[in-house]
């Protein structure tokens, strides 16, 4: 009977260990202290002890996002979301890459980390800046005489008659790629700002000839000498047949 008691007793010790090394995968290890009492009866005290987590070393890398223009971080530990879980001396050996990534256009890129043989895969996105709103931006109608050049692109107010902040006009894009100033006619250029296009007119003539304002000028002075021979035949005409017969009686009276 006593035998059936201990081995009763054993059992319930071996469980108890055997729960012992389950938790330990838990992250905690409970430690028992078994005792015996007189009666045959078993007391188990357990006291519960936190050990440190077990880390994996493998990085979830964070989704990044920037503004263009905006500098890209070169620190390894500002890409990786789950940083606890990675040992320092893994993470000194982490090599970041963002040699893809144009932080001055607009876009979805990729960037990675390896270490050793493994590569893991991160994604930036670059989006545009965010610029203050102008409600409107008035064009103005341009004329350019035929082969002349037309104003440059970073005259703003050569092209726009609405007043642009000195900070925001590094932002405003003219296009004139479509203007032929060696062709009369008329073109449009645009204006590009915070993703909204403006269009504008502009207008290439060709000047009047000096050929024929030359003959212009010669036209006008053979009119001027011709009236002017007219008035002197007028002037000099003979006198009437009435005229030449009153000075005859005068001079035979």
């Amino acid at each position: 009977m006593k035998k059936k008691k201990n081995i009763g007793i054993n059992i319930l010790i071996a469980s108890l260990a055997i729960s012992g090394l389950v938790s330990i995968t838990t992250g905690a290890v409970l430690n028992k202290k078994v005792k015996i009492t007189k009666n045959n009866k078993v007391e188990v005290e357990i006291i519960q002890k936190q050990v440190a987590k077990i880390k994996s070393n493998i990085p979830k890398l964070k989704e990044i996002t920037l503004e263009i223009n905006e500098p890209l971080s070169v620190n390894t530990t500002d890409y990786i979301e789950n940083i606890d879980d990675i040992e320092e001396s893994i993470l000194n050996k982490f090599k970041l890459d963002t040699s893809l990534v144009n932080v001055t256009q607009a876009g979805k890129y990729t960037y990675t980390i390896n270490y050793k043989d493994k590569t893991y895969n991160g994604t930036v996105t670059v989006k545009e800046k965010q610029l203050p709103i102008i409600e409107n931006i008035t064009l103005k109608e341009l004329s350019i005489e035929l082969g002349k050049e037309l104003p440059k692109t970073t005259e703003i107010s050569e092209y726009i008659t609405t007043n642009i902040p000195d900070e925001l006009k590094e932002n405003i894009i003219i296009n004139v790629q479509k203007v032929n100033i060696n062709i009369a006619g008329n073109y449009q250029y645009t204006v590009t700002y915070a993703n909204k296009i403006y269009t504008g007119n502009i207008t290439i003539y060709q000047p009047q000839s000096t050929e024929i304002k030359d003959k212009d000028k010669t036209d006008i002075t053979t009119d001027t000498k011709d009236n002017e021979t007219q008035e002197e035949i007028q002037t000099t005409e003979p006198p009437t047949t009435e005229t030449t017969m009153q000075e005859q009686n005068t001079q035979l009276n």
